[in-house]
């Protein structure tokens, strides 16, 4: 039934001109699901299928259809079939699902003339029946007064550009091409996103697919993860398309997708103008795919469709790996979102999506002493910066070489980090100075409840173990020891602090009563870490308890991380946690 094609395209890349771009905008703007929620579809077999990840195709003004993937009940990994049924004008259900593939995950549908095309992944398995790799397929269909019929089915080649990949390629897995109609006979598809490639597709009736052309533009840089597909582009205006897409990245202990979009030309080169930099959506942490039997800790939104209206998109995703949901995203909302790509770049240091490379912005990079391979507290940055990493003054205490300090810098006006040990703030400054951040202070100073001088026992010249506490040094061994001044945080006189990083290995109450005139004023949300001893926990939640804040360990991978948000704050952040 399937033919393969086995083409490679070697021939050189097509380049893209100058074009228009949109003008940045200033601020920082929300998840537009903070204050809006999925509109859920019901399940059609409650405890029997999931359904997810819905691609939307419109056959006329009163005729269109989803068609979505299954999964049968408990899920297991690549065991999904494909499905499609009639919905309304609200995108909801209209009818009863007609099976169409008894294999195949994520499916996207585009229509050329009266032919519709699925493209969707194939997994692929082991002599065990493990999965092992997955290929894209294309398969051609035609409908009649509701009765869908098959014509056709191709495999399409893996790894089709020669050269440099998209990056997050994997030589045995293909899933994410995003296909969109140029003409009758012609399909284009986003390959990738890092770097942006857009492969054109011949597609002759009752002909083997040819791939064709490949245009190349510089990629996107989405600081919320690697970007990994989305949505069959859509009309932006008379000369571009738009697509939605997602990512994915670890934050806190869970692994949280959110959703941006770009705007590209819509004849070739394709070349993007505008993409969003915050995202549009973003999964809450307090969610999960775990609730409908996947055995990892996620929380997902997967766009697949999209549909234009006269006053913005309607987004088809699926949630969590279990639910199909929409959201409308008004056109006011995306174009105050819309900035030109960001095209300066530096390699080679570590960057704040977690890897080494030269396809990152200028800002936000760390040396890392060698002993450490990378940026092990990114997970928790990134939370921070989903939660609260906007605002006036950011104050880090025990900043050690800058990892939150220089990945939290750009979302606020001032960054006043501290740090004693001599050899972290001597990095420090370096990452201050890498970056080019005027606006982060640097102060060689530990924070207590009294001003004077403390020894600070030195564990470890590359390491966070320095600690002012002779008890919790004597469990190590002490390889310096110096004097270090210390005072109160409530000298500094701040009245604008809207986040308070500790970490200050044991004396973490100190640093909390010599903040309270601070905290008061400020009523920031604060990251602390608490050593989890129970009397330690006890004695750092009663200080909280008397200045109004909650105390939540909310994170499994870090357990001794806790969360605190001011009482008549808390309501505000309930979308999310």
């Amino acid at each position: 039934m399937a033919r393969s094609s086995t083409a490679r395209l070697s021939r050189p890349l097509a380049s893209s001109k100058k074009l228009p771009v949109a003008e940045p905008v200033s601020g920082w703007l929300r998840p537009l699901n903070r204050d809006a929620a999925f509109k859920l579809r019901p399940s059609f077999d409650p405890g029997r299928f999931l359904d997810m990840n819905p691609s939307l195709v419109r056959l006329g003004p009163n005729e269109a259809w989803v068609v979505f993937c299954r999964y049968a009940t408990p899920p297991q990994p690549g065991q999904g079939s494909i499905w499609a049924v009639r919905v309304d004008a609200d995108l909801q259900p209209a009818g009863t699902p007609v099976l169409l593939l008894a294999q195949g995950i994520d499916p996207r549908i585009i229509r050329l003339g009266e032919r519709l095309l699925i493209f969707f992944a194939m997994i692929e398995r082991d002599s065990s029946g493990l999965p092992n790799g997955s290929s894209v397929v294309m398969a051609e269909y035609a409908i009649d007064r509701g009765q869908w019929t098959w014509k056709n089915m191709f495999s399409l080649p893996k790894r089709p550009i020669q050269g440099a990949g998209s990056a997050d390629a994997d030589e045995n897995w293909e899933k994410n091409w995003i296909p969109f109609a140029i003409d009758d006979t012609h399909v284009g598809l986003i390959y990738s996103h890092e770097p942006w490639d857009v492969i054109t597709l011949s597609v002759e009736p009752r002909q083997m697919p040819q791939l064709q052309n490949v245009y190349r533009n510089p990629g996107l840089t989405w600081e919320d993860g690697t970007i990994r597909g989305g949505t069959p582009p859509v009309p932006y205006d008379a000369d571009h398309l738009i697509t939605f897409f997602h990512a994915a990245q670890v934050i806190g202990s869970r692994r949280l997708y959110s959703v941006g979009a770009c705007v590209f030309t819509a004849k070739a080169p394709y070349a993007p103008v505008s993409m969003t930099f915050e995202p549009l959506l973003m999964a809450p942490y307090k969610s999960g795919a775990h609730r409908f039997g996947w055995q990892f800790a996620g929380s997902v939104i997967f766009p697949m469709g999209a549909e234009p209206s006269r006053d913005g998109y309607h987004l088809l995703c699926g949630v969590d790996d279990g639910e199909i949901g929409t959201f409308f995203i008004s056109t006011a909302d995306l174009k105050a979102r819309l900035q030109a790509p960001r095209r300066e770049i530096l390699g080679a240091v570590h960057d704040y999506r977690g890897g080494q490379g030269a396809r990152i912005p200028l800002k936000r990079l760390l040396y890392v002493p060698d002993p450490i391979p990378g940026i092990p507290e990114l997970p928790m940055i990134n939370f921070l910066r989903t939660l609260a990493g906007r605002g006036r003054t950011f104050v880090d205490v025990g900043s050690h070489i800058g990892f939150y300090a220089m990945g939290l810098a750009p979302g606020f006006d001032k960054v006043v980090a501290f740090e004693p040990s001599k050899f972290q703030y001597g990095w420090l400054t370096r990452n201050r100075a890498l970056n080019d951040y005027a606006h982060v202070a640097c102060e060689h100073v530990a924070l207590g409840d009294a001003r004077g001088e403390a020894v600070l026992n030195v564990l470890s010249y590359e390491g966070g173990l320095n600690s002012l506490l002779p008890e919790v040094a004597a469990a190590h061994k002490i390889i310096d020891r110096y004097t270090v001044p210390v005072e109160p945080l409530d000298d500094r006189g701040m009245s604008d602090v809207d986040l308070l990083k500790i970490d200050v290995a044991g004396f973490e109450i100190q640093v909390l009563r010599g903040a309270r005139k601070t905290i008061a004023a400020s009523r920031p949300v604060i990251l602390v870490e608490v050593w989890t001893d129970v009397e330690r926990c006890w004695n750092a939640k009663q200080v909280m308890d008397e200045m109004n804040y909650t105390f939540e360990p909310l994170f499994p991978l870090s357990p001794e991380l806790v969360l605190c948000i001011p009482q008549e704050r808390r309501p505000s952040y309930a979308w999310f946690i």
